[in-house]
This record gives C-alpha cells, structure tokens and sequence, in this order.
C-alpha cells in the first residue's frame, strides 16, 4: 500500500505550524517544509507525496507542481493563499490542483480536502500499477498473437482471422490459447475486456514499448 504521505511547504512559520495541527485529528503522516526549496531537497518527499499543501504565492506552488509532475510524481496538489489575484487560482486549478483555499482556513474543510486529494493519488497509483501490468502482458505477446489479437478484440470469428492471415483455424486457436494463458484471462470475454481496459487506461499517455498500439 502507498504511504499517505502529506507534506505541507510554506514558508511562514506560524501558517505551516497552523497546518500541521489542522491535519493532525487524521493521524497521517505529515512532513513540513519551510519552503519550495527545502522540499525539493527531500528525496523522500518528492518521491512519495501523496498530497502536497503548498503556499500559492506567486508562482512557487504551480512551479513546484510541474516540477513534481515532471519527475513522475503526480501528488494531488492543494494550495493555499491569502487574498491573490483570482488567475493564480484559476491557473492552479487548471493545472489539476484539487482545491485553491483561502486563509483563514477552515481546518475541517482542510482536512476534508486532504482526504480526498490521498484518496485521488492512491486511485492514480492503482491506476499506473494496473497499466504496467497489462502492458507488460501485451509486451510478452508475439507479434503474430498481437495480430491475432487485434482482429479478436474487433469481433472477428476464427475462420475470418484465419482467412485474413494465411493461416489455418486450428493456428488461430493455438495463439488465442497462448494470449488469453500470457494475459492470465479465464475467458475471451475477459481477455477483451483487459484489452478495452489498457486503452482507456493509456489515453492520458502511452508508456514506451508498453505493447499493442491502441486502436
């Protein structure tokens, strides 16, 4: 299970203090960080946030959010501000922050947004987690089984992928054996289904070498 890891970065002593007893009822793990740089310091923060309560000054906390992002972390960002320009908020939120909070701050409403923003980065981790595996599965499949595949996934019978590749039906069956043993499917449906599932799953962005192309 991935660590419930929140770390609160700002600056101010008095607010990062203020945080860290607003989220201390939830009795998770939380890390604090007089700044964007102290944070980006931390191998351990930047490789296991879950969630990230940033001060939005400036351009610091959507900063930090690329950062992370470009460094394969995708913690759920929450920022929080005193009165700002209202386009620093909307470019937050555009860039997938999960809430913008003004101070003062409620530390229910707090609390409530960091629950949600550990629950949103465990279902991503799930996510990537059933994308490998399912990539790594269509990987293992030869080229001719991908071929096959492909025309089983579309609703073609054996004797029209037979017909299609120059090959006879039992060949065919012997392949589609072979896929549904190497992707651990008990039925064809199954086996469609992790099909349809990894291409939903990779729309967002396709590992490279992860398998199949989508279609």
């Amino acid at each position: 299970m991935p660590r419930d890891l929140v770390c609160v970065v700002e600056d101010d002593d008095a607010v990062r203090r203020m945080l860290c007893l607003a989220l201390a009822p939830l009795r998770i793990e939380v890390e604090a960080f007089a700044g964007a740089d102290a944070f980006l310091q931390s191998r351990d923060a930047i490789t296991n946030a879950g969630c990230v309560v940033a001060n939005a000054v400036s351009d610091s906390g959507l900063d930090l959010q690329h950062i992370l992002h470009s460094v394969g972390n995708r913690a759920s960002m929450l920022f929080v501000a005193g009165p700002c320009d209202i386009s620093l908020a909307v470019r937050a939120m555009r860039a997938g922050a999960i809430d913008f909070l003004i101070r003062p701050i409620d530390p229910v409403l707090l609390r409530e947004r960091v629950v949600e923003a550990l629950a949103v980065h465990r279902a991503h981790l799930l996510r990537r987690s059933r994308l490998h595996a399912l990539g790594e599965a269509l990987s293992s499949l030869t080229p001719r089984e991908r071929e096959v595949l492909d025309r089983v996934v579309a609703g073609r019978q054996n004797s029209s992928i037979a017909t299609d590749l120059g090959i006879s039906m039992k060949t065919v069956e012997q392949h589609r054996a072979r896929m549904m043993d190497k992707m651990r499917a008990a039925s064809l449906a199954e086996l469609v289904a992790q099909v349809i599932e990894w291409r939903l799953l990779s729309e967002a962005g396709r590992p490279a070498g992860s398998g199949i192309a989508g279609g």
